[in-house]
This record gives C-alpha cells, sequence and structure tokens, in this order.
C-alpha cells in the first residue's frame, strides 16, 4: 500500500492536468515555431534541452533537494534548509534569463500553494520555491523514490516541451510521441548522472535556447507567457 500510494502521488504531481500552469510555457519553443521551426528542429531542441539544459541543472537540483530535505518525516534539519536555500541561490544564477527564472519560481510557488491544500504534512517554506527544487521536497515527503522521481520528473518536462510544439509548429501528436521515444535513452542517462554526481551535473550550457526564450517576449503573436 505505501508503494502504491508513492507512485500513485507521483503521477498526480506531473499529471498534465495538475492545475500549476506549466502548459502556459514553452521555454522558446514558440520562437523557433516563428522562424519556421520543424520536427528535425524539435528533435535538436529536445536534444539539447537534455544533455545541457535541464537534463542537467533541473534533475541535479531536484535530487538535491530530495536528498537534503531529511527522511521526509519531518522538517529538514537547520543544515538540510541552509543547503536548500543555498541550491535556490545557485538556480538563480544559473537561470540568467529572467522569463526562465521567474517561471521556475512561479511554478514551483504554485506547486507549494496547492501541495499546502492537498498534503498539509508535506508543505514547507523556502526563500526561491524553484520548481525542481519544489518537487524535490514533495517527493520525498510523500516517499517517492528518488530515481522515480527524476524519471517522472523528466518525462513532464520533454513532454512540456513536445506538447508547446504541436500547438505551434507542424508537429503531429503522433510525431512528438516518436521524438519522446527517441528521447528515452538520454532522459534515463540523464538521470543516472544526476544521481550519481549531483554537484558535478548542476550546471546549463544552451545559450541558443536562452536567446530564443528571451526573443519570444517580443514576438508579433503569441500562444504562451514564456
Amino acid at each position: 500500500m505505501p508503494t502504491d500510494l508513492a507512485l500513485l502521488r507521483l503521477l498526480q504531481l506531473f499529471d498534465s492536468q495538475f492545475p500549476v500552469g506549466a502548459f502556459a510555457h514553452s521555454s522558446g519553443v514558440e520562437t523557433y515555431a516563428a522562424l519556421g521551426g520543424s520536427v528535425a528542429d524539435l528533435r535538436q531542441i529536445l536534444q539539447a534541452q537534455i544533455e545541457l539544459g535541464w537534463g542537467r541543472s533541473e534533475l541535479a537540483a531536484a535530487y538535491l533537494a530530495w536528498r537534503d530535505s531529511g527522511d521526509g518525516s519531518g522538517p529538514p534539519t537547520p543544515e538540510g534548509r541552509w543547503r536548500l536555500e543555498e541550491l535556490g541561490r545557485t538556480l538563480d544564477a544559473l537561470k540568467a534569463v529572467p522569463s526562465i527564472r521567474d517561471t521556475s519560481i512561479g511554478l514551483g510557488r504554485r506547486t507549494l500553494d496547492l501541495v499546502r491544500r492537498l498534503y498539509p504534512e508535506s508543505h514547507f517554506e523556502i526563500a526561491r520555491p524553484h520548481h525542481a527544487i519544489v518537487v524535490g521536497v514533495v517527493a520525498r515527503r510523500l516517499g517517492v523514490d528518488a530515481r522515480d522521481l527524476l524519471l517522472a520528473f523528466a518525462q513532464s518536462l520533454a513532454m512540456g516541451t513536445l506538447t508547446a510544439a504541436i500547438r505551434c509548429m507542424p508537429v503531429s501528436p503522433a510525431q512528438a510521441q516518436e521524438l519522446l521515444i527517441e528521447a528515452h535513452p538520454r532522459i534515463s542517462l540523464a538521470v543516472e548522472q544526476a544521481i550519481a554526481d549531483p554537484e558535478a551535473s548542476l550546471f546549463t550550457c544552451t545559450p541558443a535556447l536562452d536567446i530564443r526564450s528571451h526573443q519570444q517576449a517580443h514576438l508579433h503573436t503569441r500562444l504562451f507567457q514564456s
């Protein structure tokens, strides 16, 4: 029963109907669409995100938050809380584009607000509630295994990119699923790296994606907030 509950809670946390507003963000995909992006471009975008973007920073941050949040039976220790706050400042620095940084904090804050309502015992406070930190701590408190957490988190991030592309690029749902299957080995490797050495994985190097994310705010017409 505890294992079943943990899995069900994990599925709920990353369900597309979990009302935190993740669907409203494309992370620069909309800019690529405005420039004539295709399935081939989308494949490269997703690969870059996994190998040098969120597949590094977000997965490593979620794992560190899961690891440093204690055993899940109570609040983090003073040392653990200090590490979580330091992790939040690190993510601030890594997310140099304001829209990316604000989106991360906004998603984290809305997730915390919903967790306060659904699972009051799992709620906590943090000055910079980046989404990766929030899901890491909450998953630990809900009894979710670290590897399961990172696999589900990565799948949801990949589907966020693909779903955005379906709405603004000439990409069909079936093509998006094919790209997701292609990405699964890379996702598995990224999860393995994040668990094996999270400190070394805590970086990003996606300047083109960052530029497109910044440019999205200046498009003539837009479907997504960021």
